[in-house]
């Protein structure tokens, strides 16, 4: 199946551009720093026959509209999303986030709980709040000009490789490289110096609802270690490990996920 065509709704703030097909309880994915609700092909197939799935292009991706300010707090993507949902006129959704989207689906869960049905952090990333200002500055101030140096395509030639297991296969790292090169610019850096602020341990809880957090064997982004440290701040959850792929999750073998997270949806009823 193809994509859903992309909408685009106004909220109380940003005009937000998302995918959506199905009916049902909602399903909303919300991507990390790497391309947007694009990422969501074999969800939106894999579930769209029960949940009404859902995918969004976070403020400065796709054609959102972006934040006023340069550097968008956590917060401000939590607000972002209930925003979203509203405008939908979802009150409640099982809620999945990969990279820093696990960041934004644990501050929603902590600042909304009555309207999270089941949470799935996927491959999430700690954030670099936990860093010396310094090191975090000197890490968005490369970044910022590697990106505006090489451009999107170029960056992305060489940082989807990075991202993927080593032996993934070349269909999934074109792919990763097609997705990552059409990227606006201005959001992706956007995000990454929010990233470079953001600490998840802030909006650590034990989850009320089914939750599970899922870590990948070959995970440079979200190591093993790093999924493990913050699964034991949310007592209660889920940790399950997918074998043989790197931070891609929604490319590399993205049928070991929707297994894992059928397991989930199922347990939430």
């Amino acid at each position: 199946m193809a994509l859903p065509d992309l909408q685009e709704i106004q909220t109380s703030e940003y005009s937000i551009s998302y995918r959506e097909r199905g009916e049902g309880e909602p399903l909303f994915f919300l991507h990390g720093m790497g391309c947007g609700s694009v990422n969501w092909e074999s969800q939106y197939d894999q579930f769209s026959d029960r949940y009404r799935v859902i995918g969004w292009d976070a403020p400065g991706y796709g054609k959102s509209s972006d934040f006023d300010t340069d550097l968008p707090s956590v917060a401000d993507y939590a607000m972002a999303m209930a925003g979203f949902l509203d405008a939908l006129g979802i009150e409640k959704a099982h809620l999945v986030g990969h990279s820093y989207g696990g960041i934004m689906v644990t501050a929603f869960h902590r600042a909304f709980p009555d309207r999270v049905r089941s949470l799935t952090l996927a491959q999430p990333v700690v954030g670099g709040g936990i860093d010396k200002p310094e090191d975090r500055e000197k890490e968005i101030k490369d970044r910022v000009e590697q990106v505006e140096k090489l451009g999107m395509a170029d960056y992305a030639a060489i940082h989807v490789p990075n991202s993927c297991a080593p032996d993934a296969a070349p269909d999934v790292l074109a792919k990763g490289i097609e997705l990552t090169a059409a990227m606006p610019q201005a959001g992706y850096l956007r995000q990454f110096r929010s990233l470079k602020h953001a600490n998840i341990f802030e909006w650590t809880s034990a989850p009320i609802v089914p939750s599970m957090i899922v870590s990948g064997e070959h995970d440079r982004t979200a190591a093993q270690k790093m999924v493990e440290d913050i699964a034991k701040e949310m007592p209660g959850i889920r940790y399950e490990a997918i074998p043989d792929i790197g931070h891609m999750i929604y490319l590399e073998f993205p049928d070991r996920f929707n297994a894992l997270l059928e397991s989930l949806l199922s347990e939430a009823g």
